[in-house]
C-alpha cells in the first residue's frame, strides 16, 4: 500500500519579546519519523541449512509457475491447493499448547504455566513430542489436520489479573525463551524432516484481554528488547520455529499484523527471512477495517498486511470469499504487487515441505516422515506416564509449617471441596482419554473408608413465584405468588407443573441441584443425579443438559441476586438475559435483559454443604482442602481476571481450614491457571501446595505427592503476588510500573521459589569467569534420611544483580535482579549430581536505546547462585572482562554507524525513554513512530539520553492541528501532575553531563494535537 504523502517542517524556536531563545521549541507540522526501536538480537550469522537451502529453491520456482489467481488462493487458511502442480489442499493451524486439542481423545498436559513450573527443558520437549507424534496419528486418519501447531504461546505473564495466564510460560524472557525453545524442539523433532511446525504465538506484546483488539502495548525501546522481543527471537534464531501467529492488540500505535518488527527484527534473525511462515490470529483482517479501522476497506487492509510480512489469513472459517476478492482487488489497484503475493506463497510452501508433505515436489524421500520421532512414547500407557511424570515435577509447594502436614498422616482424611472430585479442561484442551481426580487417587492409596469426602456445595430444590400464576393452596403468606417446585422434564427442561400444558405428565417431583458457587455473584446448576449442567437451548429454554462449563461463550453459567427474603434471581452471562418462567408451559426460559423479566426462585436446601463439611472433619487426622478456578470463568480468552484473590467461596473455607483445631493436619491444595494473594492463609495452614490444571494425571500426581510417594520439585514460573497495590493490565511498561520480580513487584511467593518435604543440600557451588561467560557449578545431594520416596529433582538458578552505578556510560533504571541461568538436576539416592550453568556475557547486559546497541555493566555485578529470586545459597562478585566490554552488540536492524557530522541530526522520538502522559503512535501505516500527548490539553513528557554537549535546536512536529513543544528540566518530578508546572528551558540548549557520565538526559515537553516526530540535535 502507498503511505500517503507527508510534509516536514522543523520547526524554530519561539522568541520572547527580550529576543531569547526559550518556551516553545516547535510549532507545526512536520513528516515521518526515523528509524524505530531496533530488535532485541543480532542478526543471525549462521549459514542456511543445505536442505533448507534446496526447499526454498524449490519453492521459488513452483511459486514463480503459478497465477495470480493460483497465489492468492493459497493465502487462505482453507486453501484447495494448486492441483496442477501438485500441490493439495492446506490448513494452516493445529491447536497444541499442552496436548491436542479440539480433535477428541488425546494426552493431555499440565496447562503451559504448569509445564514452566517443572524449569525442565526435556520435560517440554518430551511432551511436544508426544503432541507432535499424535497429530501425525491424526493426520495419517485425516489428510485434512494441519501440521503447523499453533504452539507454543511466548508471550509473557507480566500481569497476574491476564485472563490467558494458564497458556503461557512466565513473567520472565530468558526462562519464557528457554521453555519455548524447548517446546518447539519437541514440536519440530530431530532430523531434517519436521514432525510438526511449531507456531510462536502471538507476536508482539499481548497480555490483555480487555480490549484486546483495540488496545495499543505502548512499547519503550527498552521494554521492547529486553523483554518481549528475546521470547520470539530466542526460538527462532535456533531455528526450532517455523512460524508465528500475529497478535489482535497493537504495538506502539500500529496494529501487530501491520507491524515493522516482524520483517526488521524476528525475521532478521533467521538466515534466509522466507523461513518464517506468518499467519494472523482468527478473524483479525476484518479487525483492521471493522473495529480498529486503520485502513478502510478489506482490500487495504489485506494489502496491508501483506507488505508487512502476512502470509496467510484465517478469518471467516472456512469461507475464503473475502480473503480471495480482497487480494484480488488490491493487487487490480496496485496496492500489492505480484511479488508480494509470491513471497507469501514461497514461505507457505517451505512450512509444507519442512514436514515432508511435498517431498515429491521437493525430490526428497517422501518416507522420510513416516518413521515416528526416536524416543517419544509409542503407547497409551506410556503417555500417560509421562503426563503423570510431568504432572509430578509440576506441582509447586508454596509453604509448610506444620511438618507434620506432609506427607498426610495415618488415620481418617477428610477431603473438602468439589476440586478434589474434578479434573477440568480448559479452552484449548482435548479430550481426555481416561482421567483419575485426586479423590480417587487416594481412595485408591488409602482405602475408600479412610477418606472422608465433602464438596462443601449446597444441593436445593427451587421453587417459582411466578406472578403469572393463579392464586392456590400454600401461596405466600406475605403475599406474594405461590411457590412452584421446578421438575425435570423427559427432555432435560426445567419447569414448573402446569397439568394444562402437559396434561399426560407424571406428577413430578422436585429436581434437587447441586449449586456450583464460582465467586463473583456467579453460580452454575448442576443435577444431583447424574451432573448435567442448566444451559439453554438455541431456542432459550433452560434445561440439564450441558455436560460440563465450557465453550467459546460460555452458557451455563449465571449472575444470582439473592434479596433479603433470600430469594433468587438469575442473569444468564452467555446472554445477559434474565430466566423467567414461560406462563403457559411452567418452562424456565430466557427472557429479556430487563431485571423485571426476571421471575423469582425459591431455594430449598436439601444438603447444607458446611455442614457436610463439618462432619467430615469431625474425627480426622488431617484435612485437605482443594480449591481453585474452573478455566472457562473468570479469567480466560477474552476476559481478565477482576482482581487476584481467592474466590469468595474459597476464601470462606480456606479460613475455615485454618481455624481448625491444632491436632489436625491442615493442607490446602490449589489447582488453578494463575497465581493468587494469600493474603496470609499460608501461615495459618500447615501446607499450601499449587499445581496447574494437569491434565488426565493430575489427581495421582497430586496423590502421589500428598502421600509422599514423590518428593515436591516444581519451582512457580510467575510470581505470586502480595497485596501491594498493581499498576493497571494495559500499562506494559514494566520498568517504570515495577512489574514482574525483575523491578521489584510484591511477592507473597517469589518467582522460581518452591519447597521440597526432603531438601537437597548444596554442599559444593562456584563460579568462574572466562572469555565467553560465567561458568557456574553446584554439586546437589540428597539428605541422609527422607520421608519421601521416589527420585528427587532441584532447580539450581543463577540470578545477577547489577546496580545502576555499574554502568558508568550512562543512567539506566536497573532490574531489582535478574536471571541469567537455570539448570534442572535429577539427584540421585545416594551420592550427588553436579549441575553446570553456561552463562554468556551478554546475558548481563541491557538495551541502551540511544545507540541502539547491548551495553554490559563496566562495574561489579553480584552473581548469585540461588534456590528462587529471594533466596540465596551463595553469591561472589565478579566482572565483565574489558576485551568483552569493548564491542558494544548491535540489534538487529540498528545502524552500525554513530552520530554523523552533519550540521544536525534527527534523534527519532522512537528513541525516547521515559514518557508520562504520551504514547507511542504510528508515523504512517506501515512505518515510523511518533508521540502524542494522551490528553492535548494536558500534553505529557517525554526523555531523551543525548550525549554530553550536544546541542538541541529544534523539535520535529507534525498533526493535523496546533501543537507546542518545549525543553523543561529533567531533574523535576515526572510525574503527570507536575507536567504542567515545568519551566521551561531557553533553547539552543546545550545537554549537561549527568554526573560523571559522558552523556546527559533532556526532557521535553509536547502539548496539544500535534505528534513529535523526533528531536533536531548538532553533536559536538
Amino acid at each position: 500500500m502507498t503511505p500517503r504523502s507527508r510534509t516536514r517542517r522543523t520547526a524554530t524556536p519561539a522568541r520572547s519579546a527580550s529576543g531569547s531563545a526559550h518556551g516553545a521549541l516547535a510549532r507545526g507540522t512536520t513528516g515521518t519519523a526515523g528509524r524505530g526501536a531496533a530488535a532485541a538480537a543480532a542478526p543471525a550469522s549462521r549459514e542456511i541449512d543445505p536442505v533448507d537451502g534446496r526447499r526454498l529453491e524449490r519453492a521459488r520456482e513452483l511459486a514463480a509457475a503459478m497465477t495470480p489467481a493460483e497465489r492468492i488462493s493459497l493465502l487462505h487458511q482453507y486453501s484447495a491447493g494448486v492441483e496442477r502442480l501438485g500441490i493439495g489442499p492446506f490448513v494452516t493451524g493445529t491447536e497444541g499448547v499442552h496436548g491436542l486439542a479440539w480433535r477428541g481423545a488425546a494426552t493431555q498436559f499440565p496447562q503451559p504455566v504448569g509445564l514452566a513450573a517443572t524449569w525442565d527443558r526435556e520435560l517440554l520437549a518430551a511432551a511436544a513430542g508426544v503432541v507432535a507424534e499424535e497429530v501425525r496419528e491424526l493426520r495419517a486418519t485425516d489428510p485434512s489436520v494441519s501440521l503447523t501447531v499453533w504452539a507454543p504461546v511466548v508471550n509473557l505473564l507480566r500481569h497476574p489479573l491476564w485472563g490467558r495466564t494458564e497458556e503461557a510460560y512466565s513473567e520472565d524472557p530468558l526462562l519464557t525463551a528457554e521453555l519455548g525453545t524447548a517446546y518447539s524442539r519437541g514440536l519440530r523433532g530431530p532430523g531434517a524432516t519436521w514432525r510438526t511446525v511449531p507456531t510462536l504465538k502471538h507476536f508482539l506484546a499481548y497480555s490483555n484481554e480487555t480490549d484486546r483488539c483495540a488496545t495499543s502495548s505502548d512499547l519503550s525501546g527498552r521494554v521492547l528488547h529486553e523483554y518481549e522481543l528475546p521470547v520470539y527471537t530466542g526460538p527462532a534464531a535456533e531455528g526450532v520455529a517455523g512460524s508465528v501467529m500475529l497478535a489482535y492488540n497493537l504495538v506502539n500505535g500500529r496494529p501487530a499484523h501491520l507491524t515493522e518488527l516482524l520483517e526488521t527484527q524476528l525475521r532478521a534473525v533467521l538466515p534466509d527471512p522466507d523461513l518464517l511462515f506468518a499467519v494472523t490470529d482468527a478473524g483479525a483482517p476484518s479487525n483492521l477495517f471493522r473495529s480498529q479501522r486503520v485502513v478502510g476497506t478489506a482490500a487495504e487492509a489485506y494489502a496491508a498486511m501483506l507488505r508487512a510480512g502476512v502470509d496467510s489469513f484465517t478469518d471467516h472459517d472456512r469461507d475464503s470469499t473475502e480473503t480471495v476478492a480482497a487480494l484480488t482487488e488490491a493487487l487490480e489497484r496496485g496496492l500489492i504487487e505480484e511479488s508480494h503475493l509470491e513471497r507469501a506463497v514461497v514461505r507457505q510452501l517451505v512450512a509444507r515441505a519442512r514436514t515432508g508433505e511435498l517431498a515429491e515436489l521437493m525430490g526428497e524421500d517422501p518416507s522420510a516422515a513416516d518413521a515416528p520421532a526416536p524416543g517419544v512414547p509409542a503407547t497409551r500407557a506410556a503417555r500417560r506416564e509421562l503426563s503423570r511424570e510431568i504432572a509430578t515435577r509440576a506441582a509447586v509447594l508454596l509453604s509448610r509449617h506444620d511438618e507434620g502436614a506432609l506427607p498426610l498422616p495415618a488415620g481418617p482424611i477428610a477431603l473438602l471441596g468439589a476440586q478434589a472430585e474434578e479434573v477440568h479442561h480448559d479452552w484449548y484442551s482435548g479430550d481426555f482419554h481416561e482421567v483419575t481426580s485426586l479423590a480417587e487417587a487416594l481412595e485408591e492409596r488409602l482405602g475408600a473408608e479412610s477418606v472422608r469426602r465433602a464438596t462443601g456445595r449446597d444441593t436445593v430444590t427451587l421453587a417459582v413465584l411466578d406472578p403469572a400464576a393463579p392464586a392456590i393452596p400454600g401461596a405466600d403468606p406475605s403475599g406474594g405468588a405461590a411457590p412452584e417446585p421446578l421438575h425435570r422434564a423427559a427432555d432435560g427442561a426445567l419447569r414448573a407443573d402446569r397439568a394444562a400444558a402437559h396434561p399426560d405428565a407424571p406428577v413430578p417431583a422436585p429436581e434437587p441441584l447441586v449449586v456450583v458457587d464460582l465467586g463473583e455473584d456467579v453460580i452454575a446448576l448442576r443435577a444431583a443425579a447424574d451432573d448435567r449442567y442448566l444451559a439453554p437451548d438455541d431456542r432459550g429454554r433452560l434445561g440439564l443438559r450441558s455436560s460440563a462449563i465450557g465453550g467459546w461463550v460460555v452458557q451455563e453459567t449465571f449472575h444470582r441476586t439473592v434479596d433479603e427474603r433470600g430469594d433468587w434471581t438469575l442473569r444468564h452471562l452467555g446472554s445477559g438475559r434474565m430466566v423467567g418462567v414461560e406462563s403457559f408451559t411452567g418452562d424456565l426460559v430466557l427472557t429479556t435483559s430487563l431485571p423485571g423479566s426476571a421471575a423469582p426462585l425459591r431455594p430449598t436446601v436439601l444438603e447444607d454443604g458446611r455442614a457436610a463439611v463439618r462432619d467430615a472433619v469431625d474425627g480426622a487426622r488431617a484435612a485437605v482442602l482443594v480449591v481453585g478456578n474452573d478455566p472457562h470463568v473468570h479469567g480466560r480468552e477474552t476476559e481478565d481476571r477482576p482482581h487476584v484473590r481467592l474466590a469468595a467461596p474459597d476464601l470462606a473455607a480456606a479460613e475455615a481450614l485454618a481455624d481448625l483445631a491444632g491436632e489436625v493436619a491442615t493442607v490446602l491444595v490449589i489447582t488453578s491457571s494463575y497465581p493468587y494473594d494469600l493474603g496470609g492463609l499460608e501461615e495459618r495452614i500447615g501446607a499450601v501446595v499449587w499445581s496447574s490444571h494437569a491434565g488426565e494425571a493430575e489427581g495421582e500426581a497430586l496423590a502421589d505427592l500428598l502421600t509422599g510417594a514423590r518428593d515436591f520439585s516444581g519451582r512457580l514460573a510467575q510470581t505470586w503476588p502480595d497485596s501491594s497495590p498493581l499498576p493497571s493490565v494495559l500499562d506494559y511498561d514494566v520498568i517504570s510500573t515495577c512489574s514482574t520480580y525483575l523491578y521489584g513487584q510484591g511477592a507473597r511467593f517469589a518467582f522460581g521459589h518452591g519447597l521440597a518435604v526432603d531438601p537437597t543440600s548444596w554442599p559444593e557451588a562456584s563460579l568462574a569467569t572466562g572469555p565467553a561467560g560465567i561458568t557456574a557449578r553446584v554439586r546437589v545431594a540428597a539428605p541422609s534420611e527422607r520421608r519421601t520416596a521416589g527420585p528427587l529433582h532441584e532447580v539450581v538458578q543463577v540470578y545477577a544483580d547489577v546496580p545502576a552505578e555499574s554502568f558508568s556510560r550512562r543512567r539506566y533504571a536497573v532490574p531489582t535482579t535478574r536471571l541469567i541461568g537455570f539448570a534442572s538436576v535429577a539427584v540421585p539416592e545416594v551420592g550427588s549430581a553436579e549441575a553446570v550453568v553456561e552463562i554468556p556475557w551478554q546475558r548481563l547486559a541491557l538495551f541502551a536505546p540511544d545507540l541502539e546497541v547491548w551495553e554490559l555493566p563496566d562495574g561489579p555485578v553480584t552473581v548469585r547462585l540461588a534456590r528462587s529470586s529471594a533466596r540465596t545459597e551463595t553469591a561472589e562478585v565478579l566482572h565483565v572482562p574489558a576485551a568483552v566490554r569493548a564491542e558494544p552488540v548491535p540489534a538487529a536492524g540498528s545502524p552500525t554507524d554513530g552520530p554523523t557530522a552533519e550540521a544536525s541530526t534527527l534523534i527519532p522520538a522512537a528513541r525516547a525513554e521515559e514518557t508520562v502522559g504520551l504514547l507511542r503512535s504510528a508515523a504512517i501505516l506501515l512505518e515510523g513512530t511518533v508521540l502524542r500527548p494522551v490528553v492535548p490539553a494536558l500534553g505529557g513528557t517525554a526523555e531523551f539520553v543525548l550525549p554530553a554537549g550536544t546541542t538541541v535546536l529544534a523539535g520535529a512536529l507534525e498533526g493535523d492541528g496546533e501543537g507546542n513543544v518545549e525543553l523543561v528540566d529533567p531533574t523535576t518530578p515526572s510525574a503527570a501532575s507536575a507536567v504542567p508546572d515545568l519551566s521551561p528551558l531557553p533553547v539552543p540548549h546545550v545537554v549537561p553531563a549527568d554526573g560523571d557520565r559522558p552523556t546527559g538526559r533532556v526532557r521535553l515537553r509536547l502539548t496539544g494535537r500535534a505528534a513529535l516526530v523526533g528531536l533536531r540535535v548538532t553533536h559536538p
